[in-house]
This record gives C-alpha cells, structure tokens and sequence, in this order.
C-alpha cells in the first residue's frame, strides 16, 4: 500500500514538474523592439567574429537582429545580412534552412529606453534592403547587423547615440594576430583591415546597461 502510494506521488510531481516546465517555455512572450541575439556555428567570418568578440554568460554572439510584431499577429525580425537588410519570419531566423541552428537569446531595453523602440522600427524598416556592409564602415550607408540597431536607434533619438560605439578590434582574443580570414576578406575589397576605427559588435550590445536579458531559446 505504501509503495503504491509512494509511485503515485512520484508520477504527480513529476507531471507537474514537466507542466511547470512546459508553462516557463510557453509564457514568454516577445515584444516589439526585442533583439535576439544569435551565437552561429563555426566557420567562415563567425569564427573570426567569436575569435575576437565576446558576449553575455559566456556567449560569443555573431549576430543580431530586432523584434517587429505585425498587424496579423506574426513576429518577425529586421536584420542586416547578407547581400542586404531584410525583413525574416520569427521561425526562419531561429531555424534557419540548410545551416546548423544558432544559439539565441533575447535581451529588452529597459523601460526609460522603450519610447524609442516605435520610431526605431521605422527607421529599420526604411533601411530593408540596402547592402550589407562588408567593409565594417559606420558612414557609408551600408549596415552590418549591429551598426543597423546602433543607427536606427541613433535616428530614434534625434542623432544622439543610444548604444555605444566603441574601437573595433578584428585581432584573435587568443593570440593577439588578426585571423586568416580578416586578411582574406579585407584584402579582397582592397582596404586595409579597420582596427581601431569607430563600430560595435553583437557581443558588446548584449552586455549593454541598456538591456535587459529577458530569455534563452
């Protein structure tokens, strides 16, 4: 008798163990204006991204992009990538087809800094579909994921910075050297590599004072 009662026990608190958890999963809801940040696996330029960047807890982020929620409902994310700023489905950008799905955490600007979010949006919007900016240039009208919420945000705020520009580094936190890849890439466009120069990254945005880290995919 007491062992029968002993597994029913058991059996009702793991179901609500696994209701609680099922709750946590599904209660979370995004908002307009939440960026989700992204750590993508290994290879090409995010290996030389998480080489020289590092974010929150230990992630080193590659990309970044910002909520839309649409008159019918849907989520979406406005991101800069390539070829250009596009406008992707909720569930495109956290699993997207034919790649290994990225690592995504979603941070929110805290409640002084919501007001912008409205005009911010806008301004994402005017911007889909200019290049990609392959250069890492903050002045030549081409974005790469952060230097779109950097700006947009910018331009929400009448020209006064939100975010925090900062000197780009492109050199291995490991070695000191810049990756082959950065050698390569730059030395296709014909530039030098931009060390130094104004920009920001997905990793130093997520550690933001702005943001608050509000969920884990």
């Amino acid at each position: 008798m007491n062992i029968k009662n002993n597994c029913t026990l058991l059996i009702t608190l793991a179901s609500l163990l696994l209701s609680l958890s099922a709750n946590a999963q599904t209660s979370f809801q995004l908002q307009n204006g939440d960026l989700i940040f992204q750590e993508a696996c290994n290879g090409g330029m995010n290996s030389a991204i998480k080489a020289a960047t590092k974010g929150i807890n230990g992630y080193n982020f590659t990309h970044v992009g910002i909520v839309e929620k649409k008159n019918n409902g849907q989520y979406h994310v406005i991101e800069a990538t390539h070829p250009k700023v596009r406008i992707t489905p909720l569930q495109a950008y956290l699993h997207p087809k034919n790649k290994c799905t990225p690592r995504s955490v979603v941070g929110r600007l805290k409640p002084p800094y919501q007001s912008l979010i409205p005009p911010a949006l806008t301004q994402a919007k005017l911007k889909v579909g200019k290049k990609y900016d392959d250069a890492f240039d903050i002045n030549n009208d081409r974005y790469y994921c952060s230097e779109l919420i950097y700006q947009i945000f910018k331009e929400a705020n009448h020209g006064q910075d939100v975010f925090t520009l900062r000197a780009m580094t492109f050199k291995s936190k490991d070695t000191g050297e810049f990756p082959a890849y950065w050698k390569e890439h730059f030395k296709k466009m014909g530039l030098p590599i931009p060390e130094g120069q104004p920009g920001n990254n997905p990793g130093d945005m997520s550690r933001s004072e702005l943001l608050d880290i509000v969920h884990y995919y």
